[in-house]
């Protein structure tokens, strides 16, 4: 904002501010910055739990328009606040909006704020930016890993390192509030987050928020409120936390009351804090003991490597330079893929060839890859990191796939096609080199009981979307296949095919089909 804009700023309401900022700039500007405005009702959750500590001192660490400090004076008029803000233009916001309060807003980037500040009480609504390659965030990562001793992944988003970074400069039975992505809870880069609140008593209350709940009302994102509390020396950690779940549909919150043991064994929380610990029944062991997993093929540009068959044959590509492939879930739209599937893929004109070259290149080959060339695929992240640049991956054939992404059913699909996918499914490798395994695997996959188990592995994003990642896949509960006999993977496998076909009563069969198989499981476990 330039001096008549903050002018004109200062004469508005708060809450006029906050809309003028959002009418004023343009969406590129407030993407770069990750501004996501706090909600009013989450700012008041917030400001109430940070308020009844009696603090003096508040640090908001990525300030804004001040929405969240300004909650906290309005319950605490004579609180002092430090604020750090990098975009000038929405600081200048932010100054106008607080006037009146004690407010130090700093123009810097909170990341160089003094390492032996501490106060009574911090509050935030931190950036989600992910790490580029050779970014300053990348950099910073690593900088928060070493100064605090914390394992953290290349892959840590912004947010998860202003928590770590704030909470440093908490003192002793200080509050704290986050207002965060609702995917901290289930994604691998929130876990040393989960470790070091649990393990420093940090943690007091969870809210989630439904992800089909539209919490903020010009983002598509999922929300979670992280209410925290820094031990006083000597206090024992809390052995409980209050967690509420927020439906979408209006319903009433469910509340209820986890054990911190049990936050501490479940890799993921959000299926936790929605329903509560969930008992597996016997008979079930993780599908990490039945199958091994990788992720499809990564291409780094699906639009040159899989073109359709037909265009391969223009090019002058050799059939012994291409592997048969899937690019897309809505290619496969069953739970088995057949040959006749792919046959009838092909027929329809979508790419079902991947580029593989593996032999000398031809010359339309070398045509072909010169072309790649010229338009700068081979300077992609991927491509740049090979040699040469347009060698495949060591890639694997997968007799059973799991899609990628899905919303309420995730689908699991028996391969019979015998062709290779990119990342739109996963690849799942049985411990038996015996297609009535893997069908029966298939079944147990996708009926009822083990999508409902299944809801801890999962991620969860926006509007209701889900997503299993290789290593979530290995921690689905199934039943223990290896101690049944033929005859049940023999049910379980024409179970499949009539749940694949439609038809009625199917879903119910095989649910019943997989219990009893798991009890079968159990009893063998029992002799043994």
């Amino acid at each position: 904002m330039d001096g008549a804009t903050s002018q004109q700023a200062a004469d508005l309401t708060p809450q006029a501010v906050d809309l003028a900022y959002l009418e004023a700039t343009p969406k590129a500007h407030r993407r770069r910055f990750a501004q996501v405005l706090t909600p009013p009702d989450c700012a008041a959750t917030m400001a109430d739990w940070v308020a009844a500590g009696a603090p003096e001192t508040l640090l908001d660490p990525a300030f804004g328009t001040g929405i969240l400090a300004r909650a906290v004076a309005a319950r605490r008029p004579a609180i002092r606040v430090t604020g750090y803000e990098i975009d000038p233009q929405i600081a200048a916001a932010g100054q106008a909006a607080c006037a009146g309060m004690a407010l130090d807003l700093r123009r810097a980037d909170f990341f160089d704020a003094p390492a032996d500040q501490r106060f009574d009480a911090i509050i935030a609504n931190p950036p989600f930016l992910r790490p580029g390659a050779g970014t300053a965030l990348r950099a910073q990562v690593r900088a928060t890993a070493a100064r605090l001793g914390v394992p953290l992944s290349g892959l840590t988003n912004s947010y998860l390192l202003f928590v770590f970074e704030a909470l440093a400069r908490l003192k002793p039975g200080g509050r704290a509030a986050f207002l965060l992505p609702a995917e901290w809870a289930n994604a691998n880069t929130g876990a040393p987050l989960k470790e070091a609140l649990i393990s420093g008593g940090y943690l007091r209350e969870l809210i989630h928020f439904c992800a089909l709940n539209p919490v903020f009302a010009r983002t598509l994102t999922t929300a979670s409120l992280v209410l925290l509390q820094a031990p006083r020396p000597g206090e024992r950690p809390p052995e409980t936390i209050r967690a509420r779940f927020v439906p979408a549909d209006g319903a009433a919150p469910r509340d209820s009351v986890l054990e911190v043991a049990d936050l501490r064994a479940a890799p993921k929380w959000d299926e936790l804090i929605r329903t509560g610990p969930q008992a597996v029944p016997p008979g079930f062991v993780t599908l990490g003991d039945l199958a091994s997993t990788r992720r499809g093929i990564a291409t780094g540009a699906n639009g040159f490597f899989h073109l359709s068959a037909t265009e391969a044959v223009a090019r002058g590509l050799r059939a012994s330079q291409l592997l048969p492939c899937v690019a897309k879930a809505a290619d496969v739209p069953g739970l088995r893929f057949t040959r006749a599937d792919f046959a009838a893929l092909e027929a329809s004109g979508r790419p079902t060839r991947f580029f593989a070259p593996r032999q000398p290149l031809s010359a339309p080959e070398a045509a072909y890859v010169a072309e790649g060339a010229a338009a700068g695929i081979d300077q992609r992240f991927l491509t740049r990191n090979r040699t040469p640049w347009y060698a495949p991956e060591r890639i694997y054939l997968a007799p059973v796939w799991a899609a990628t992404f899905g919303r309420g059913q995730m689908r699991f699909i028996l391969n019979e096609a015998r062709v290779w996918q990119l990342t739109a499914f996963h690849g799942l490798f049985p411990i038996r080199d015996d297609v009535a395994f893997h069908r029966a695997l298939v079944a147990c996959l996708n009926a009822a009981p083990v999508q409902d188990l299944m809801r801890g592995s999962l991620r969860i994003y926006a509007r209701g979307l889900q997503k299993l990642e290789p290593r979530d896949l290995l921690q689905i509960p199934v039943p223990d296949l290896r101690r049944v006999p033929p005859a049940r993977l023999a049910a379980l496998a024409r179970a499949l095919t009539s749940l694949d076909t439609g038809r009625r009563g199917a879903a119910a069969r095989l649910t019943a089909l997989v219990m009893e198989t798991a009890a079968a499981a159990a009893m063998a476990e029992d002799i043994e």
